[in-house]
């Protein structure tokens, strides 16, 4: 076929289809008719390429293909996808002029809620994409519309697209076409939307395999919690490079494998009973009782204890229990959605070194109770010495009993030390209340300076999670000493009133 049959077809056939605006039976004839004339430029291509056979006019007549991908009717955006499919599995790198202007029009109906449509218009874009050269303007396009977009399923399918345009365009792509990746690259990985950065991880894996140094800028520049998630991510895979192409061995050996190991191997050997963790997209804390699959459901499954009842169930799933905990406290999720805030067995050492405080501040407050006279059976006032003055001397004393004689009792002579003033039992009293007041006061500053230390360490760094996290731990610290002041205030009332009946 000349490239001059060519232009008279095509013109034709558009001309055909404007004629027939309200007859789709007669449009969709003469998309059938342009796509034959295609496959037929395939099989028999003219002398030279077949891009230097189609000229500017080629790609003017066909710019009304735009608006028929919008139809209402499904059928005819069903061939207008299978004409740009043909046309570029044809005309392949010569179609790039034409394809950015086409391309926003496929994305929009992807997005749109006609789901026949936007899977049309889908499958398109992929075949597209993979057959003709995506770079410079065409690949900022995606980058764009990635970025301004706030529909859901088109930053998947720009997410999507970009992925196969770097897989199929890597060598021929420039150092600002490996720049706009990054952007739309570091942009998705933040995405709201779970399948989004599903899809983001999937185009980081790909870039990290074809640019590493690249891969590994990005990583630095994103939050701590993302950074984890595409080390594991990075690491499973080298895990999983290392065993080899796998011989029925080695299939037997994997099959065979826990579901906690496989659960370690999917996260990066960062998850195990008894951790802390954090579900990020729902702000969702607690502690992983359960690794492993679940009956009647594919994959594997993290069960966690959650902290607040926010959960969905008491860690059973159809009356089968995977772990135990409150009603409304359990809630299970994918491995790729808990993120690792501390592990078990640094939490344990946490608490052990929490213990041990509370034990020496139990020390310390006996020690000084002790100090001061309190003993279990109650409080006697430390003896005085001769030639002292008694503990309190500017409190007025109740005058002692005259004592009998010792002559007809015919007991020793009593000594001259006199009694504790009830005023004195009150003072010793405040005073150990408030020695273990400050002495609890100061574990808690304690616990909290070591967080706060941690977090300015990594702050950082920190994501959305993390700082939600700790302003959690500071609002209950300042609550826990709201209540020790009130104990210790209810005290120093009763304390008052003693003092004032005394």
């Amino acid at each position: 076929m000349s490239k001059e049959t060519l232009v008279t077809l095509l013109a034709r056939e558009m001309d055909r289809v404007a004629r027939n605006t309200e007859n789709w039976q007669e449009r969709m004839a003469a998309l059938g008719e342009m796509q034959r004339a295609f496959e037929q430029l395939e099989k028999n291509p003219p002398v030279g390429t077949v891009a230097a056979s189609l000229s500017t006019d080629v790609w003017k007549t066909l710019r009304p293909l735009k608006g028929m991908v919008q139809d209402l009717r499904s059928q005819i955006v069903k061939e207008v996808c299978a004409l740009l499919t043909t046309i570029s599995r044809v005309t392949r790198d010569a179609m790039a002029p034409f394809l950015r202007e086409v391309l926003p029009t496929l994305v929009e109906v992807r997005g749109s809620g006609n789901k026949v449509c936007g899977t049309y218009c889908g499958e398109c874009l992929e075949a597209v994409v993979t057959q003709t050269v995506i770079k410079g303007a065409t690949l900022r396009l995606f980058v764009d519309i990635l970025l301004d977009s706030k529909n859901k399923l088109i930053r998947l399918c720009c997410i999507s697209c970009l992925r196969r345009a770097l897989v199929s365009w890597s060598p021929v792509m420039d150092k600002s076409d490996v720049q706009q990746l990054e952007k739309g690259l570091q942009h998705a990985l933040y995405d709201a939307s779970s399948s989004c950065r599903a899809q983001a991880h999937e185009l980081f894996f790909a870039f990290h395999t074809l640019f590493p140094k690249r891969a590994l800028v990005v990583m630095s520049m994103v939050d701590y919690k993302i950074q984890k998630r595409l080390e594991a991510l990075v690491s499973s895979d080298v895990a999983e490079s290392t065993k080899g192409a796998g011989s029925a061995s080695n299939a037997s050996v994997d099959g065979d494998a826990t579901p906690v190991q496989q659960v370690q191997a999917l996260a990066g050997f960062n998850l195990d009973v008894g951790d802390r963790v954090c579900i990020p997209d729902k702000e969702l804390f607690g502690f992983v009782r359960f690794l492993g699959e679940i009956i009647g459901v594919k994959g594997i499954w993290v069960g966690i204890e959650l902290d607040e009842a926010y959960g969905k169930n008491d860690g059973s799933v159809k009356g089968r229990y995977y772990f135990r905990c409150k009603p409304k406290h359990g809630v299970f999720a994918r491995p790729h959605q808990v993120f690792l805030t501390m592990s078990g067995s640094k939490l344990h050492e946490h608490q052990l070194q929490q213990q041990q405080q509370i034990q020496d501040g139990d020390s310390f407050a006996q020690k000084g109770s002790a100090e001061l006279g309190d003993e279990p059976g109650g409080i006697e006032a430390p003896p005085t010495p001769e030639g002292l003055a008694p503990p309190f001397p500017s409190t007025p004393r109740t005058p002692p009993p005259a004592p009998a004689p010792a002559s007809s009792l015919n007991l020793p002579a009593p000594t001259d030390t006199p009694e504790p003033s009830k005023l004195s039992f009150v003072l010793q009293r405040a005073s150990v209340a408030h020695r273990r007041y400050l002495n609890r006061l100061l574990i808690h500053v304690r616990a909290e300076l070591e967080e706060h230390e941690r977090f300015e360490n990594y702050g950082a760094t920190a994501s959305s999670a993390d700082a939600v996290q700790y302003l959690q731990q500071l609002q209950n610290s300042a609550q826990d000493k709201i209540v020790l002041s009130d104990e210790f205030i209810q005290q120093i009332i009763q304390a008052q009133q003693a003092a004032r009946e005394s």
